[in-house]
């Protein structure tokens, strides 16, 4: 079927005046397109400074419909005016809401504005809009419980608070910063406003141990079932060392023993964890009531399991030191009882040792690193496996022992050089009947 083709006669009045009205109608539909574009994209890249002002409304003026320019201006303007003149920053608020009425953020900036201009029954109203909008977001749970303490409405807002605490475990801090304020002398009171969840127990229990409410944490911390503690693991780990920086040993034990994971890795009061270096467990600080052993320069410290005084392994220290050595990182905490004797064995095994300084085993006072025992030096040269016998008495509130391996210097000079190879093997502790 042949098609047919329609002319225009452009010399007509009609179609010219037509086309005019069209061209017309195009160029003033581009100018308002472009004129938004612009107010929109200024709105979008505005960036704060001193002439923010008169920026944001140009950008208002360029795109009088789009919200986001209103947005800007209210945002710039809640910053620059005084105080009494909020109302102006109120109403640009408002018209952004008008112009978008389904976006949470307008209606969570109107409502902090709202209730900076100190009406915070509209306030309110329009962050729980937001929080209908936005039910899963956390931010206008955040400043609507906000607002609900500071009209004292807490039970409220702190409903608000743990919503939002649930969703971003990065506000759980701020979230126990407001209830220690409010409830810090109601043990009960502060449980509730944090919520039941374990993760809100664990970390509430972390942070009354860092208020010094010691004992009220370790009482929240215990009210985790077994599986709870170990799935906040993390936080566990951080109330022991808490406890151990509180000096309250074994309390720190009982702790770390619950986290603890397997048989090998938990503590018990009068023992050195793997003291023949047998089981295969990390030698780190981590391993809060284990071996703690940290790389230095010039030597190496690790397990040897070609050389043992008993079963397989022991720990070797090979020294490379042609000028210092600061440190030998090699200790372990043993909590023991206080007013009590000790008779404390290990065995030390050398090879081509050559020092004017070679180390030493020490059994320190936890509480204050004071010197309970200390061995004579590793014998220089070649010396098989020798047992090392001393004895100790902790003090009347002694909870915790550490045993190091140290160096003393050469004297008055700086440089003391070491080489050769040291074992030890088969530390025990028992209590001197």
């Amino acid at each position: 079927m042949p098609k047919e083709l329609i002319e225009l006669n452009a010399r007509k009045p009609a179609i010219k005046v037509i086309a005019i009205l069209l061209l017309i109608g195009v160029t003033v539909w581009s100018y308002f397109v472009v004129r938004w574009y612009l107010g929109n994209t200024i709105a979008e890249y505005f960036v704060m400074d001193e002439n923010s002002v008169e920026v944001a409304k140009r950008a208002e003026s360029l795109a009088p419909h789009d919200p986001l320019t209103h947005w800007r201006l209210a945002d710039v303007l809640i910053r620059k005016l005084p105080p009494d003149r909020l109302a102006q920053v109120t109403a640009e608020y408002e018209e952004a809401v008008r112009l978008s009425p389904n976006d949470y953020r307008l209606w969570m900036a109107l409502g902090l504005a709202l209730e900076q201009l100190g009406d915070t029954k509209r306030g309110e109203e329009a962050l729980r809009q937001a929080t209908l909008l936005a039910p899963s977001y956390v931010y206008p749970h955040w400043y609507l419980g906000n607002l609900l303490l500071r009209t004292g409405r807490y039970d409220e807002g702190f409903a608000e608070l743990r919503r939002a605490s649930d969703a971003d475990p990065e506000f759980r801090p701020q979230l126990f910063n407001l209830a220690w304020q409010l409830h810090n002398e109601d043990f009960d009171a502060l449980k509730i406003a944090v919520g039941s969840t374990a993760e809100a127990r664990a970390g509430l229990a972390l942070y009354l141990l860092g208020q010094q409410r010691i004992d009220d944490g370790l009482r929240l911390w215990n009210t985790l079932s077994e599986s709870e503690k170990r799935a906040n693991r993390a936080a566990g780990l951080s109330v022991v060392n808490s406890l151990v920086t509180y000096q309250r040993f074994h309390d720190a034990m009982r702790v770390w023993n619950e986290l603890a994971p397997g048989e090998s890795s938990r503590a018990s009061t009068e023992r050195i964890m793997d003291g023949g270096f047998e089981d295969d467990i990390a030698y780190g600080p981590d391993q809060v009531f284990g071996w703690q052993v940290k790389q230095v320069n010039q030597m190496q410290i690790g397990i040897d399991p070609s050389h043992a005084h008993t079963g397989v392994r022991s720990l070797r220290l090979l020294f490379q030191v042609r000028s210092h050595l600061e440190s030998i990182s090699v200790s372990q905490l043993i909590p023991v009882f206080p007013n009590t004797q000790y008779d404390f064995e290990y065995y030390v095994k050398t090879e081509k040792l050559q020092s004017g300084s070679t180390p030493v085993i020490q059994v320190l006072e936890a509480t204050d690193n004071s010197v309970l025992a200390s061995s004579e030096p590793a014998g220089t040269g070649d010396n098989d496996w020798k047992r090392v016998a001393l004895s100790f008495k902790t003090g009347t509130k002694s909870q915790a022992v550490v045993v190091r391996t140290m160096r003393e210097g050469c004297g008055d000079t700086p440089v003391c050089p070491i080489f050769g190879m040291v074992w030890y093997d088969d530390f025990r502790f028992q209590r001197r009947n």
